[in-house]
């Protein structure tokens, strides 16, 4: 009978398994850790929004490491980076973030303000043009700087807390108030990375500011008060801002669908490339002579000045920005008023002349006494069942457009003098735009032809401070707060130790088995 023989033993094989669970465990605990991202990723737009929009950027949620990361990028930069914690309100209670700001100085007076908002709608929203993009690009424009001399100082600052009322950049305005009258500029940049078109809007007495936007087949200018942001607070405090943004609108921001792979990463692009030659123009300008105002308040109440150079002027009186009008076509009426000229060159150089007026009392009668209404209307005046509905006019932001309706106004007819708390306004243009100072105001209209009045209107109306009401994050319930942070390594560490651990028994069972 033939004897069987065992297969030979594969002593070549043997040595390794003992060691497979080994390697198994490193290769684990290897691909448990998040890698950071390498540097060279980072230096594009879409790299840097790919790391923001991994953090759901909400305060009381993942926002430390997204400002963090902000930080960080800044100070390889060369900038002087410094952050200013605020608190903002959640459905589950108070919580902290932060504005971060790097500075860059320069050899002269004057500041150049770069912003982008870095906080998302909600835990929800990736928020990739609403704002990561945004950020993005100021970060390029930032690195594009960094080792040109400049003039004037220039400062990056990603705000917190936007989207529940502007409260970063209102923090901030609040506690940096010694440098309010040296800000030249302000460029808010917000939602650039979606749709096939850019536009730059700013107020009429801010359109100098649109000479420095370098020609782009994709970029439109708008003057306006259109998409509200960060640069509305710099407006209210009379400081000139314009706002950079895309035309695509809300059908995918505030909305799970705002993710990196929606964006028009060429139009970010090409929106870095504008603001670093607005920032150019600004912050190299060797030329610091402002325009010198002269001016005065006649005994009527009539407003005269004089610039010594071609600028775009405009009147602030009692603390309300009327923008921008002719020296003689304001007139105040009786009684102690503050009145402000300022202008401004190309370069931001800003002129200001100061005046107190106390214009006398001759016997003029409020302007309604007489008159009724009719031939002209203010078409955003509410009636009286309105009224009695919904209660008084009011507005939550303080741009009101003095509009009207005149029939015939432009076949040579009449010609429309507007009155703002009896602040006389003569040849009004249609949907002239003002800054009010929060409190109840009277507007009021009058049709003029040949000298005599022949048509009217008025309305009262209350303008509040932007964002009065109590604004909150809803995070209550969300699982984001229950997710580890993304940043952290840590909570997946014990996992790959568990596995390792069972894996190493499985070697050794395994071994001796053999």
């Amino acid at each position: 009978m033939k004897t069987l023989q065992k297969p030979a033993a594969d002593t070549a094989g043997t040595p390794l398994r003992p060691l497979f669970p080994i390697l198994m465990t490193l290769f684990l605990i290897a691909t448990a850790i998040p890698l950071p991202v390498c540097a060279d990723e980072t230096d594009t737009l879409a790299g840097t929004i790919r790391v923001l929009t991994d953090y759901r950027r909400v305060p009381g949620l993942d926002d430390g490491p997204a400002a963090d990361y902000i930080a960080s990028r800044l100070e390889e930069d060369g900038y002087t980076v410094h952050e200013e914690p605020f608190t903002v309100e959640t459905d589950a209670g108070p919580a902290t973030t932060r504005n971060v700001i790097g500075i860059k100085g320069g050899s002269g007076p004057g500041i150049v303000v770069i912003c982008a908002h870095y906080d998302a709608y909600g835990p929800n929203c990736p928020g990739a043009d609403d704002n990561a993009a945004g950020v993005a690009v100021m970060l390029e424009v930032a690195r594009e700087l960094q080792s040109e001399p400049l003039n004037r100082s220039v400062y990056f600052i990603a705000f917190s807390g936007e989207e529940i009322g502007l409260l970063g950049s209102a923090n901030w305005l609040n506690h940096h108030v010694d440098v309010r009258d040296n800000i030249v500029a302000v460029i808010n940049i917000d939602c650039v990375a979606r749709g096939d078109e850019l536009r730059v809007e700013t107020l009429p007495q801010y359109r100098w500011i649109l000479n420095s936007v370098p020609e782009r087949p994709v970029i439109s200018h708008q003057i306006g008060s259109g998409l509200g942001g960060d640069h509305w607070c710099f407006w209210e405090s009379h400081i000139p801002a314009a706002l950079i943004t895309d035309n695509s609108g809300y059908t995918l921001r505030h909305t799970p669908d705002d993710t990196p792979e929606t964006l028009n990463l060429s139009l970010a692009a090409s929106c870095t490339q504008a603001v670093t030659g607005m920032v150019r123009a600004f912050a190299s300008a060797d030329n610091a002579t402002p325009p010198i105002v002269e001016g005065s308040v006649e005994e009527n109440g009539t407003i005269w000045y004089t610039v010594s150079e071609p600028s775009v002027t405009h009147l602030i009186i009692d603390e309300t920005d009327f923008g921008t009008l002719e020296s003689g076509q304001v007139i105040l009426p009786p009684g102690q008023h503050t009145v402000r000229i300022v202008a401004y060159d190309a370069a931001g150089n800003r002129g200001v002349l100061d005046l107190e007026a106390d214009v006398p009392n001759t016997g003029r009668g409020a302007l309604g006494s007489n008159l009724q209404p009719g031939g002209i209307s203010i078409p955003w005046k509410r009636t009286e069942e309105e009224r009695e509905k919904y209660g008084m006019q009011w507005y939550g932001t303080p741009f009101v457009s003095l509009s009207y309706d005149c029939p015939g106004e432009e076949e040579g007819g009449p010609h429309i003098d507007g009155y703002v708390d009896g602040i006389r306004i003569t040849r009004l243009e249609d949907g002239h735009s003002i800054i009010h100072v929060p409190g109840l105001h009277r507007y009021e209209v009058v049709a003029v032809a040949g000298g005599a009045a022949v048509g009217y209107d008025e309305t009262t109306y209350l303008v509040k401070h932007m964002y009065d009401g109590p604004m909150v994050y809803y995070i209550r319930g969300s699982p984001v707060q229950e997710e580890p942070d993304l940043g952290d390594p840590l909570p997946l560490i014990p996992v790959a130790c568990a596995v390792a651990a069972s894996l190493l028994a499985f070697g050794y069972f395994i071994s001796r088995k053999r």
